[in-house]
């Protein structure tokens, strides 16, 4: 079963080249990995810079963008898994074989989500994974997932998933720091049934040039734009505990807003407000407010 990775790049780094290595490493052998070079970024450049000559390396140009990239990386793919794989993470030799072999036992379901690790440098130093709570069933619906998320947090880093093809035509990414949470939040609202994978099997690397940084007022104002879809795609899965899950999203952007300024803290404050009261949270809204303004 041929499986497509997907990898947008915007720049050469040497842990660009990790990431490559570590998905053609795939105990899984049959899959194709689409390097989807884009904005200043030429095919030339990246293939002088890997110097890995393999046959399963696929190298397109692409418009500017991670969320181009993607999409039109998505459009050429011809697995019937996609894997999607930011250029600084890094897959476990086994990760998708894992995945696969989960996912045959129960043909109904299109999409497995399996644990990840965030490391700086080493991937092997310990992690304790935060979540555990969202993999205490191996089988899960998409509402169940979802309220398990308004209950304990967190979130499901890109790498972790892998999803069909065929399940997921017709979406398209957008340019938005969190394009994962947008896209899987499309995904979640076809109601899929999903193989939890309690492993880590993936590695979430954090640097100072992640691309879902916050650095300007015109990418908070995407961020809050993505927050709107996500809230209109999750509501139509009718679970109570997405009024949580946003309550605790929006006190997290104050934060955000701090760092720049008290940016749009207003519409935050209310968005704040009204999913803390639709979640029945009552007069604790007031001091988790202040407790992230003096965070």
């Amino acid at each position: 079963m041929l499986v497509s990775i997907i990898i947008p790049v915007h720049k050469t780094h040497s842990f660009f080249i990790a990431c490559i290595k570590s998905a053609l490493s795939q105990t899984h052998q049959n899959i194709e990995i689409i390097v989807a070079c884009n904005g200043n970024l030429e095919i030339k450049e990246c293939r002088l810079f890997l110097e890995i000559e393999d046959s399963r390396l696929i190298f397109i140009k692409t418009s500017s963008g991670r969320d181009n990239a993607r999409n039109e990386a998505l459009a050429l793919a011809k697995g019937d898994w996609i894997q999607f794989l930011d250029y600084d993470d890094y897959l476990f030799p086994e990760k998708i074989e894992l995945q696969l072999e989960a996912l045959k036992k129960s043909p109904n379901c299109k999409l497995s989500i399996c644990q990840w690790k965030k490391f700086f440098t080493k991937i092997e130093v310990d992690y304790n994974f935060p979540f555990n709570t969202l993999y205490d069933e191996p089988l899960v619906t998409a509402e169940s997932l979802v309220q398990k998320m308004g209950v304990n947090g967190g979130f499901i880093a890109t790498g972790a998933w892998l999803v069909s093809k065929e399940f997921i035509h017709g979406l398209k990414w957008i340019d938005s720091p969190n394009d994962d949470a947008v896209f899987l939040s499309e995904i979640l609202k076809k109601s899929p049934q999903i193989v939890m994978i309690s492993s880590v099997l993936v590695g979430y690397r954090i640097h100072g040039d992640n691309t879902s940084s916050i650095r300007t007022k015109s990418e908070f104002d995407k961020l809050l734009n993505s927050w709107t879809k996500i809230y209109h795609n999750l509501r139509v899965l009718k679970v109570f505990e997405i009024n949580r899950y946003l309550y605790l999203t929006y006190l997290n952007l104050i934060y955000y807003s701090k760092e720049l300024k008290g940016y749009r803290i207003g519409i935050i404050i209310f968005n704040v407000f009204y999913f803390g009261f639709k979640s029945k949270i009552g007069f604790s809204i007031f001091r988790d407010i202040k407790k992230e303004i003096l965070r």
